[in-house]
């Protein structure tokens, strides 16, 4: 009778073995993956007052809902205020709030630059619902105002450009002065000298 050897079984095993361990990270995947991919998106709808004056106190107010119509509860809400400075757009955090039975969020707002201030309602999400924010614009009116940018012109790093010749003009001119007193006190001190010489001659 012919016996069997070991050292071909071996690796055999060895290589069950690790399809087995590749097939299983493949069907985690396969199963996480549709998880992740069909979180429902809620809906967020931000809310306020059309106008308001600088320095006003406003109520800024923002509903969480699913996407069946039920008021999200417990959730984070930020809420963020669009800038511009020098033709940069980029946005300034006015606050977070945590929505209530209603799936309501609000905070405070005192708004201090006049004219359109868009303001947006951001919902980060979390491991039920996917992010979401919604978006609207506050009019603010003068009255008083505190602050506002004037904007003659539209054009992409021309406020930036401006600013920098300006410096440059203020930095020559302040160097070509320093030359200029310079080159009067050379002349005063020699003529001082030349008087002092023919001064001194018999």
């Amino acid at each position: 009778m012919t016996g069997f050897s070991n050292t071909g079984i071996r690796p055999l095993r060895v290589a069950l073995a690790f399809a087995s361990f590749v097939l299983g990270l493949v069907l985690i995947g396969l199963w996480t993956t549709p998880v992740i991919a069909q979180q429902p998106e809620p809906l967020i709808d931000i809310g306020f007052q059309e106008t308001a004056f600088a320095g006003e106190h406003i109520a800024i107010g923002a509903y969480l809902i699913d996407p069946a119509g039920n008021p999200v509860y417990d959730a984070e809400i930020s809420f963020e205020l669009a800038v511009e400075f020098m033709n940069v757009s980029d946005s300034v955090d006015l606050g977070t709030a945590i929505t209530d039975e209603n799936g309501l969020a609000m905070i405070e707002f005192e708004p201090r630059i006049q004219g359109f201030n868009g303001i947006t309602a951001r919902f980060a999400g979390n491991d039920v619902f996917a992010p979401i924010a919604s978006t609207g614009q506050l009019e603010v009116e003068s009255d008083g105002q505190v602050y506002r940018e004037f904007k003659p012109y539209r054009i992409p790093g021309a406020n930036m450009w401006l600013t920098a010749g300006l410096i440059t003009v203020v930095w020559i001119v302040f160097t070509g002065s320093l030359g200029l007193i310079g080159w009067v006190n050379y002349k005063t001190r020699k003529e001082r000298e030349g008087s002092s010489v023919q001064a001194f001659e018999p």
